[in-house]
């Protein structure tokens, strides 16, 4: 882990550059990557579905060493895996089994963040959602 890897920061979605195979992309959305000083990343991400919406968020965050780690309270966990300066990965895993998967890449200039979700839907065909984000004004 480097505070210069490209993917920390702040970044804003843009919707009319994100596909979705499974629902609508959000209206709009942010997303903070950071770095802790324990080391550990802490990823958190806020979006509204459409205009007018009430905003909805999530966060999570761990060691980025592909190590699996537990969710409180339940017996899934999630990894995290730093494969480069610009690349970022995690899998959520379900009994030891990945079920979700996502990868995070930013831009050379380090302007741009693309994110692909993969995850199984309901009928039990893998769908890929792919997301862009630019970086935050001040981030």
């Amino acid at each position: 882990m480097s505070r210069d890897d490209r993917y920390l920061g702040a970044w804003d979605l843009v919707p009319e550059l994100s596909l979705y195979e499974l629902g609508e992309p959000p209206a709009s959305g942010h997303y903070t990557i950071e770095l802790r000083d324990d080391g550990a990343l802490m990823l958190r991400v806020k979006w509204q579905q459409a205009p007018g919406d009430s905003p909805r968020e999530t966060a999570f965050g761990g060691r980025a060493d592909g190590s699996p780690q537990h969710l409180r309270g339940v017996s899934n966990s999630f990894s995290l895996t730093r494969v480069d300066a610009y690349t970022l990965d995690s899998a959520a895993l379900s009994d030891g089994r990945v079920v979700a998967y996502a990868r995070r890449v930013a831009s050379r200039d380090g302007a741009l963040l693309s994110v692909v979700q993969e995850q199984v839907a309901p009928d039990g065909k893998r769908t890929r959602n792919f997301q862009v984000y630019r970086r935050a004004p001040n981030a």
